[in-house]
């Protein structure tokens, strides 16, 4: 039976030179082979979890190493810290601005300039005031004749309302610069009378001859009058010039003056003295 051979089996090639070598045990390296493809299908799978694992760890380390850092401080321990910064250089103090140069800062407020603005405004007026007054009425240091001081109220020649208005006036005319004026206080009378006192040929020539015997203008325009000097009678009066004091040029003599009808006094007779100055 061992030498029968099957009819249906096909004739095995022997083998030769020509023909590869039966493999032994294929099945089972065929086994082997297929398990360690499906081994090398998945190993791949297994090295990405493993790095996965690993950050997770790190990172979990690291929240544990924050939180006892955070502990340590909490409980006064040692604790690595960050040197402190350097505080920048402080900058060299600049020196201080002198008192007139801080003054001057305050120029840029517009506030500041308008007062300033103002006050030169009122400074200029004063002094405009004071010029105009000085040149008018004289200096505001003499007496007004009553012995108030000031300037005298009644010391402007446009119409003379009093006797000793008139008078005055004769004094500040003379003083100014055109010393002609003072004859307009006159009337014809007076005017031949006050000519004739100082030699003169008219009134004018007399008013310039006063005029350049005046040292201190402003001192002459404000006589001082006592209170005896003014005489007053109905429509006349007489101003004594003995008893008017007079400074900074020549005293003028007795004045007879004469109500005009529009009210004003006008100057009609002038002698250099009165025999009544001596009582």
């Amino acid at each position: 039976m061992l030498g029968v051979a099957d009819q249906h089996e096909s004739p095995r090639p022997e083998p030769g030179p020509n023909l590869p070598e039966k493999p032994r045990t294929a099945e089972v390296i065929d086994a082997e082979v297929v398990d360690s493809e499906v081994v090398e299908t998945n190993a791949p799978a297994r090295p990405q979890q493993s790095a996965d694992d690993a950050e997770f760890r790190q990172y979990q380390q690291f929240l544990e190493f924050q939180k006892f850092r955070e502990w340590q401080q909490s409980q006064g321990g040692d604790v690595a810290v960050p040197p402190p910064a350097t505080p920048p250089a402080a900058k060299p103090q600049e020196p201080k601005k002198a008192w007139w140069k801080r003054a001057l800062g305050l120029l840029r407020y517009k506030l500041v300039r308008r007062l300033i603005y103002l006050l030169l405004a009122l400074l200029l007026l004063n002094y405009l005031y004071n010029s105009l007054m000085t040149s008018w009425f004289g200096s505001t240091g003499g007496d007004t004749g009553t012995g108030t001081g000031g300037i005298p109220a009644d010391s402007v020649p446009v119409k003379s309302t009093n006797p000793q208005q008139a008078v005055r006036s004769v004094y500040n005319y003379l003083r100014g610069a055109g010393p002609e004026r003072t004859c307009e206080l006159f009337d014809a009378d007076g005017k031949s009378g006050f000519a004739g006192a100082y030699q003169a040929p008219d009134c004018a020539t007399a008013a310039r001859q006063v005029h350049e015997q005046i040292t201190d203008p402003n001192a002459y325009a404000n006589p001082k009058f006592d209170h005896n000097a003014v005489t007053e009678i109905g429509q006349e009066a007489q101003v004594l010039g003995c008893r008017v004091q007079v400074n900074g040029g020549p005293r003028l003599g007795t004045f007879k003056l004469t109500k005009q009808p529009d009210g004003g006094w006008a100057i009609s007779a002038y002698a250099l003295q009165a025999e009544s100055c001596g009582g």
